[in-house]
């Protein structure tokens, strides 16, 4: 009996199934210790990306669904040190008879641990919602694709560095308020990016916001306090800034600035393209 439950549980923790004739999916289940850092490392070669917060709280939860032939991965865990690395790599973009390689990756994140997050996508399509975690930084990189990340309620945590870089692609940052960073950096290479800074807790906070090719729209909530300074490239750069934005030397400065919870301190480097800064 005590045999047949741990081969039980042994098939709960990690399965591996077929779910087609050319697909494979791959589930690992981590447990961790509530209240203690943890280190999670991703990095995926292509595919879409998935993460959302697990409904166990004390659980990581990866699953990955791919063509059989085209992908190979590993699950590294160090229980002593607390890190988490998985790893999805890609051998080609067609098979040998010419038929595109498909891949999700599916990652649950638990709320019961405080996380510093480090991902990095070379291409696929991304969708991060990460509210109502415990992260203490985050670092995502992608190189091609679309990322959408979002944080639906606010991070249970303040949050010490929040770093975005994106090259190719469209980029939706939403709800960043609720991130609760003290800092932040925001590169964003050719595409368009959506950074809006909605939030339910206004706390200081500093951002830089730097541009290269591509149109860029930046949404504020009315109840911000603002301190923006706009470094232009030349005439390649057009920009559309409130008019409730007062300019003070270098600085533009909200009227609320003074008296505002908390205060937003925002420094834009635009690139060729357009930016719009706007309230809402």
């Amino acid at each position: 009996m005590k045999n047949y439950l741990i081969i039980m549980l042994l098939f709960i923790l990690s399965t591996q199934v077929r779910a087609q004739d050319d697909e494979l999916r791959v589930r690992r289940i981590f447990e961790i210790e509530a209240g203690k850092q943890y280190s999670f490392l991703l990095k995926i070669d292509a595919g879409e990306l998935t993460v959302r917060p697990n409904p166990i709280a004390n659980e990581v939860s990866v699953l990955l669904q791919f063509s059989e032939d085209g992908f190979e991965y590993d699950f590294d865990f160090d229980e002593r040190r607390r890190i988490l690395e998985v790893r999805f790599d890609k051998d080609g973009w067609v098979d040998g008879n010419d038929r595109t390689l498909n891949a999700e990756v599916e990652v649950l994140l638990p709320s019961a641990a405080l996380l510093d997050i480090e991902s990095e996508v070379k291409a696929g399509e991304v969708d991060l919602e990460l509210g109502g975690l415990s992260i203490t930084s985050l670092a995502f990189k992608a190189w091609a694709g679309s990322v959408d990340i979002d944080f639906k309620q606010p991070n249970r945590v303040r949050m010490e560095s929040f770093t975005i870089s994106t090259k190719v692609g469209e980029t939706t940052l939403r709800r960043l308020g609720n991130a609760r960073f003290r800092d932040a950096l925001i590169n964003n290479g050719i595409g368009e990016l959506d950074v809006d800074f909605k939030g339910e807790k206004v706390e200081d906070a500093r951002v830089d916001i730097d541009l290269d090719i591509g149109e860029t729209r930046i949404y504020i909530p009315e109840e911000y306090g603002v301190k923006l300074r706009v470094s232009k490239f030349l005439f390649l750069s057009q920009t559309s800034l409130p008019r409730r934005l007062r300019k003070s030397g270098k600085y533009y400065y909200s009227e609320n600035y003074d008296s505002a919870q908390g205060v937003l301190r925002l420094l834009v480097s635009p690139g060729i393209g357009e930016l719009r800064i706007v309230y809402r």
